[in-house]
């Protein structure tokens, strides 16, 4: 369970970060939380520290790893949003807050812990479509994701 909660406080760390506005700082750890979580991993033990809350199987693990990785590809993509100073701290704070979430949705080894945070998880989601959509559409798209 020490493994675990060493990559979700790692990310609790970072949400402070996101308001001093170190956006580059963000994505570059968010790539070694990832190195990290490469790291921890052995395939010779398919289960890591499985415990009441937390654990990790092979699939959990790759979900984890995409997840941060995707987390940190969104922040290198959206730089634009950092130029333009277009509420680059917010979009900072919600991606570290999706990224828990997602972390903590695939650790989980209780069904109801699941859905509680895979559900919390879209409400970032909600936030980030409506907020920094690109299309006129993103209302309709948020509402949609509100309805499914």
């Amino acid at each position: 369970m020490i493994i675990m909660m060493k990559y979700i406080f790692m990310l609790v760390m970072l949400m402070p970060l996101s308001y001093l506005n170190m956006f580059w700082l963000i994505q570059f750890m968010m790539f070694i939380i990832s190195f990290f979580l490469m790291l921890s991993f052995s395939m010779q033990n398919y289960m890591i520290n499985i415990s009441y809350m937390l654990g990790m199987d092979i699939m959990s693990f790759c979900l984890s790893l995409l997840s941060i990785w995707i987390g940190s590809l969104m922040i290198m993509a959206s730089e634009n949003l950092y130029s333009k100073n277009k509420y680059s701290d917010l979009f900072l704070f919600l991606i570290c807050l999706l990224m828990i979430f997602l972390l903590l949705s695939f650790m989980s080894m209780d069904l109801f812990m699941f859905y509680l945070f895979f559900e919390a998880s879209l409400i970032p989601i909600l936030i980030l479509i409506i907020g920094w959509g690109s299309q006129p559409e993103r209302l309709d798209a948020g509402f949609y994701l509100l309805m499914y």
